[in-house]
Order: structure tokens, then sequence, then C-alpha cells
């Protein structure tokens, strides 16, 4: 039997070189973890109440009654099960995962580090997009409303930017949490008031004007906009605002900008101090 030569050592006449196990393209490396993550999140109890029921129980509680469409209600609570879903399950998740050196022992595989780290954003992106189309589903069957497949595309296109620039903002964040026990409280804290102030659980007239016009920036209240908007379409009007793809777009490009600064591989180890000598 041939032993392969050693690194670095040029085999001997009439031997062949062991060849090195090639892997496989990215775009299937990118599929298989994308595949990986979804599996890991639909086996998640929590993540599926949260994202799906939820906001389907909360719809029904605001509006037992099968009256007129509530568009906007029907548009904040399923923006509001997608963002929890893309930003508090995900960054939960990734903090847990770090801590417990498994973040540690994926780098040390061959891998790509970009494909474990775009792998689990577009896996939430795509299972927040899932959440909030189901809730939206829901409302527009229970409530008798009538939704175009124009406008169903343009809210499909608003949920997915919004879930990639939730998803990759949590990221970011991740790296400047130090603890899993510390995550939950620090993640809602951020969370909550950007909700209210978008409009999302309820009306925003008695806010500020210098409040609401900040929260336009902020990646909830042009969801919030995209999809009444998209609900409640008459001739004419555009499905899907610019300025609200502008806002969405910037923030996945700037959470995917921070996160590959921020994000962090290794558990966090605090400093433990050693008694001064007497």
């Amino acid at each position: 039997m041939t032993q392969p030569a050693a690194p670095g050592t040029v085999p001997a006449p009439g031997t062949v070189p062991t060849a090195r196990p090639r892997l496989p393209s990215v775009g299937l490396l990118l599929i298989g973890q994308i595949r990986y993550q979804l599996s890991l999140l639909l086996a998640t109890p929590n993540a599926l109440f949260i994202g799906i029921g939820l906001p389907v129980l909360l719809l029904i509680l605001f509006h037992p009654q099968r009256g007129s469409f509530p568009a906007a209600s029907v548009a904040g609570v399923a923006i509001f099960g997608l963002t929890v879903t893309a930003w508090n399950t995900h960054g939960i998740r990734l903090i847990q995962a770090r801590e417990a050196g498994v973040l540690k022992r994926w780098r040390a595989t061959p891998l790509p580090r970009w494909c474990y780290f775009l792998g689990r954003i577009v896996t939430t992106a795509l299972f927040s997009t899932a959440a909030g189309a189901v809730t939206i589903a829901v409302g527009v069957l229970f409530y008798h409303g009538h939704v175009t497949a124009a406008a169903a595309g343009a809210m499909l296109i608003a949920m997915i930017l919004g879930a990639l620039a939730w998803a990759a903002a949590a990221t970011a964040m991740t790296g400047l949490i130090p603890t899993a026990e510390s995550a939950n409280p620090i993640f809602m804290l951020v969370y909550f008031p950007v909700v209210f102030v978008s409009g999302a659980l309820g009306a925003t007239s008695v806010l500020p004007h210098w409040l609401t016009t900040l929260a336009s920036y902020l990646p909830a209240q042009p969801m919030v906009g995209a999809l009444t908007s998209s609900l409640r379409h008459t001739a004419g009007a555009p499905f899907l605002p610019g300025r609200d793809v502008a806002v969405l777009v910037a923030w996945a490009v700037a959470g995917l900008v921070a996160a590959g600064i921020l994000f962090r591989w290794e558990p966090h180890r605090p400093t433990v101090k050693r008694p001064a000598r007497a």
C-alpha cells in the first residue's frame, strides 16, 4: 500500500500523489448550511410560537369581530412576528452558540467563515419572512380581505429586505453582548422602543413630530408603511414606496458591514482579578 508523501516532500518515482478531498462548490456549501440552520429553527418551539403563533393570537384578540379588514393591524402584528424573530430569536441563539463553543468549533472546520456567517442570516431572513407571510395570509382569510398578486409580491420584497436588515443588525449586536444571560434583556431593551415608535403596535399620533421623523429612518416604520400601503392599495399608487426600500436596503448593508467588524467567534471569558499580595 502506497503511503502519501509528507508535506513539503517530493513523491518518489513511480508513486502516485494522493489528492486532497475537494470541498463542494460554494453554492452547495451555502445551501447546505441554510438547510441545516433552517432545520434547527423549525425544531425550536419558541421560534415557531413567537414568530407565527403569537402574532396570529394577538391579531384575533385585537379584532375578534370579522368586520372591515384591519390592514394596519394585520401589517403591524406581521411585522412584530417577523422582527422579533429576526432580531431577538436570531441574536440570542447566536450568542448562546458562541458561549457554548459552537461557533469556535464551526470556525475550525473547512467551511468558509463567511458561509456560516451568511447562512445563519439568510436562514433567519427566510424563516422570519415566512412567519410574516403566514400572519398576513391568516388576516386576509379571517377578515375576508383582498390582496392582488402585485401587492403580495411587493409585501414579500419588503419583508425580505426588512428581515435581512434586522438579522444583520442583530448579528452585529451580538459582538457587544458578553453573556447569554444578558442577551434577552438587552435585545428587548433596544427592540420595543423601536417597534413602538414605528406604529407596529398601534397608532403613533400622540408622539412628538421629531420622534416620528426619527422612526422613519429606523428599520421598522418603513416596513409598516410598505405593508399597510400594499394591503390598502388603490389604483395608481405605488405598491412599494421607493424611500421605504432605500431605508431597508441601507440598514441591511450597514448591518452586514457592522456584523463583519463586530462579530465574535470566541466565547466571552471574564477577566478574573487576582488578589493583591500582602
